[in-house]
């Protein structure tokens, strides 16, 4: 078994983790400082890779690491051909249709074994938001967005496939736009 102690420093709302083989950072909400020890094993005979944390409370710190590893995962998806791995900031929108949920890349898409609202709880992090009932886009992969003369929205996207936003939608998915425009230094009309 192989064992390696992590150093934690707070820097500007985000956790970087230093060994003498790797840097990886974590990006987190909390401004705050706080100290975290940080524990790797290596056993070769596991079956999988598996990770617990411990915690005394939850605390913004903990659900930002909680959510980085979540939205880190790949997801399997099938087409006639074969299998594939994809990550989840190489999906252009989802979609379920009879009852089976897919995922549109720029090119392909492929049959996932996921429902709409699971991927949204996942993803959301990663650029994922619900614009209908049965669909989800990735709002790092839209050009543009247009009005027409009813109040629907198109969203058209940097592939060419353009899909409609759902009035119903139309409110939480604008928040979550501006927030993630907010998130990155940009000023918005609200």
């Amino acid at each position: 078994m192989q064992y390696r102690r992590f150093e934690v420093q707070d820097k500007q709302s985000s956790i970087v983790f230093k060994t003498d083989f790797r840097i990886m950072e974590i990006s987190l909400q909390d401004k705050g400082r706080f100290n975290m020890k940080i524990n790797l094993y290596r056993e070769d005979k596991l079956p999988e890779n598996y990770m617990d944390i411990h915690y005394k409370e939850m605390d913004s710190s903990i659900q930002g690491i909680i959510e980085f590893c979540e939205a880190s995962q790949v997801i399997i998806g099938r087409n006639d051909k074969l299998q594939k791995k994809i990550f989840p900031s190489d999906i252009y929108y989802c979609e379920i249709v009879d009852r089976k949920c897919y995922a549109y890349l720029k090119e392909e898409v492929y049959h996932i074994d996921y429902t709409i609202q699971k991927l949204q709880e996942l993803y959301t992090v990663k650029g994922l938001a619900r614009i209908s009932k049965a669909m989800l886009v990735n709002i790092y992969k839209i050009d543009r967005l247009k009005t027409d003369l009813n109040m629907r929205v198109h969203i058209y996207l940097d592939n060419g496939e353009k899909v409609i936003l759902n009035r119903a939608y139309k409110k939480e998915f604008l928040n979550y736009l501006h927030e993630r425009i907010k998130e990155y230094g940009y000023e918005t009309d609200r």
